[in-house]
C-alpha cells in the first residue's frame, strides 16, 4: 500500500508557532527491547490553528506530543517554538511548558488540591506568582473554562466528570499558554458532555487565538472542529491536510485501522443511491447543506 503525504501549506497570514523536522523517538535505543514511536516525522503549525491528531492504538500520538513542550527528548530531530529549538542547551522548559499546556487523557486525576479555586492556583503560584496575582488569574481561567462561582470552594472531587475536565482545562489556562493540546480530553464522557467540553475548547481557541492540538479517536469530533488533520501511522506521518482532504481517502485510512466519519459515509451510499450530494461533507452541517441543495430546496 502506498500512502500519501499531505502537507498543506500553512496559510501565508498565519505565524508559525510550532516547527518539527525530522523528529524520531526509539524507545530502550540499542537494547533487544529497542521499538521505534516514530521517526523522522516534520511539521509546521500556525498561531491560531485547530489541529486534529489521529491515529490507531500505538501510532505514536501521544508519544509525539510529549515532545512539543519538551516532556520527552527526541532520539533524533528536532522541536522549535516560536524559531527556537527548544532541546538546545540552556533553552528555559519550565517557561515553554506554561506556553505549551497539556491536558492529558482523564485529567481528572491530575487534580488534588481541597477546593477548585485552589487547584487552578497552583500552576500560576509555581510559576513564582504572588498568591493574589495567582487567585485573579485562576478565576478568569475557570470564567474561561465554564467553571461557574459558585463551584470555585468545593472541592474538584465532588464535581461531575465533565466539570472536572472544565476545571483541568482551566488549571492550563490560568499560565496564559499560547499552546493547548490535549489527549482525549472528553474520554469517557457522554456525547452531550463530549460535545460540551470541544465547543468550550474550540470557543476558547478563537476567543484567545491559542494554537489547540486535539488528539482524538473519534473522526467526527475532528471533522467538526479542526482546520487540518494529523494522521499517524506506524510512527509515520502519512497525512497533515484539511478534513476534506484526508476523509476523502477513505480507503487508505481504513487499511491503517481508521475510517471517516460516520456522515462521510452516508454522504456516499446518498451518491451512490443517485442523489447529486457533496462526497467530501463531513459534518451535520456540510451534509444538511448539499443534501438540500441536491433536493433543489435551497
Amino acid at each position: 500500500m502506498c500512502l500519501h503525504l499531505c502537507l498543506c501549506t500553512l496559510h501565508e497570514s498565519l505565524t508559525i508557532m510550532i516547527e518539527a523536522k525530522n523528529l524520531t523517538h526509539v524507545y530502550n535505543e540499542g537494547t533487544a527491547m529497542e521499538s521505534h514511536a516514530f521517526e523522522d516525522v516534520s511539521f509546521r503549525i500556525g498561531r491560531g490553528e485547530f489541529i486534529g491528531v489521529i491515529g490507531h492504538t500505538g501510532s505514536g500520538k501521544s508519544t509525539l506530543i510529549q515532545h512539543l513542550n519538551g516532556l520527552l527528548k527526541p532520539t533524533g530531530g528536532t522541536v522549535y517554538y516560536d524559531g527556537e529549538d527548544i532541546f538546545k542547551k540552556g533553552y528555559d522548559l519550565r517557561k515553554l511548558r506554561s506556553k505549551v499546556g497539556m491536558v492529558f487523557q482523564y485529567p481528572e486525576y491530575q487534580l488534588f488540591e481541597e477546593t477548585v479555586l485552589r487547584d487552578v492556583m497552583f500552576g500560576p503560584m509555581n510559576m513564582g506568582a504572588a498568591e493574589e496575582e495567582a487567585k485573579e488569574a485562576a478565576k478568569r481561567a475557570l470564567t474561561l473554562a465554564g467553571v461557574g462561582e459558585e463551584f470555585w470552594e468545593h472541592s474538584p472531587f465532588e464535581l461531575s466528570g465533565g466539570q472536572k475536565r472544565r476545571v483541568a482545562i482551566a488549571g492550563v489556562l490560568s499560565m496564559d499558554p499560547e499552546v493547548l493540546v490535549l489527549d482525549e480530553p472528553a474520554a469517557g464522557l457522554d456525547p452531550a458532555g463530549r460535545e460540551d467540553i470541544l465547543n468550550t475548547v474550540a470557543a476558547l481557541g478563537k476567543k484567545k487565538n491559542i494554537t489547540i492540538l486535539l488528539v482524538s479517536h473519534s473522526m467526527d469530533d475532528v471533522a467538526q472542529y479542526a482546520d487540518r488533520i494529523m494522521v499517524l501511522s506506524k510512527g509515520k506521518l502519512v497525512f497533515f491536510d484539511t478534513p476534506e482532504e484526508v476523509f476523502s481517502h477513505v480507503e487508505e485510512l481504513e487499511e491503517i485501522g481508521l475510517s471517516a466519519p460516520q456522515i462521510t459515509y452516508l454522504m456516499r451510499d446518498l451518491a451512490a443511491a443517485g442523489l447529486p450530494v457533496d462526497v467530501n461533507a463531513n459534518t451535520v452541517e456540510e451534509a444538511r447543506e448539499t443534501i438540500l441543495k441536491a433536493l433543489g430546496k435551497k
